[in-house]
């Protein structure tokens, strides 16, 4: 109610005021009939006085706007530069230790630009590794969040296998197929089960980080194997230090 009163009654409020008072103005002016209607001089200087506020407050609302859309923008470097960046030193992130040397790929709808901001990887969304490591019981040399798959640094024998069983809407182990041998360059598909947290504590805030991020990959299911192109991982930001933010650290 109160972001209706400011953004749109107020603003509507200032235009037609001003609107009548130029209209009274022409008809007090030029318009000569009789029994002719005059505001009285305290009810004419209030709707001044109040056309004045609620115009006063748009001009204020537009510099307002003005300065966060310039402050968005003298931020956009920063931004840049935590979303691609390459890691200064290891980092703990849930249960995976992500080494230095890392490329990280990440989408922050929290980060504003703010200098200083510390270093962050929620909003993950792909990781290429500086050397083999082991993520989820696979030799890995890249992964990728969403949905999530790893590209496979060497030849292995993946299991155990997971199918989806239709008739109790679960993942099951696959008796079937216990394990799969995978290629060097494959990606292994992965089922990542839900991890149950307080949605209504974390409206508006940025989830967990750190070892008390929720990415556990000794959770998840493997599922199989696929042919194609190796996980795409942008480059880091190629602008340079920004405040030191190029690297985070």
């Amino acid at each position: 109610m109160l972001n209706f009163i400011l953004t749109t009654l107020i603003p509507t409020l200032g235009v037609v005021l001003t609107t009548l008072l130029l209209i009274y103005g022409v008809y007090a002016r030029w318009i000569d009939v009789s029994q002719k209607l005059v505001l009285t001089r305290p009810a004419l200087l209030t709707l001044i006085a109040l056309a004045v506020a609620c115009n006063a407050w748009v001009g204020v609302r537009m510099f307002m706007s003005q300065n966060a859309k310039q402050a968005w923008e003298d931020g956009a470097a920063l931004r840049e530069s935590r979303q691609r960046f390459v890691l200064r030193e290891d980092f703990q992130y849930g249960e995976l230790l992500i080494p230095a040397g890392s490329l990280i790929n990440r989408t922050d709808p929290f980060d504003r630009g703010e200098p200083g901001r510390p270093l962050a990887l929620h909003g993950l969304d792909a990781v290429r590794f500086p050397q083999p490591m082991e993520v989820a019981g696979v030799l890995a040399i890249a992964m990728h969040t969403l949905p999530m798959r790893v590209e496979l640094a060497d030849n292995q024998r993946i299991g155990p296998v997971y199918r989806y069983d239709t008739a109790t809407q679960t993942w099951l182990p696959n008796k079937v197929l216990p394990a799969i041998n995978c290629k060097k360059g494959q990606v292994a598909l992965f089922q990542v089960p839900h991890i149950e947290y307080d949605v209504v504590a974390e409206v508006g805030k940025p989830p967990p980080d750190g070892p008390n991020a929720r990415f556990l990959p000794g959770q998840w299911l493997f599922k199989g194997c696929e042919n194609g192109p190796p996980i795409v991982v942008q480059p880091a930001y190629a602008g340079g230090p920004v405040n030191g933010a190029s690297q985070p650290q």
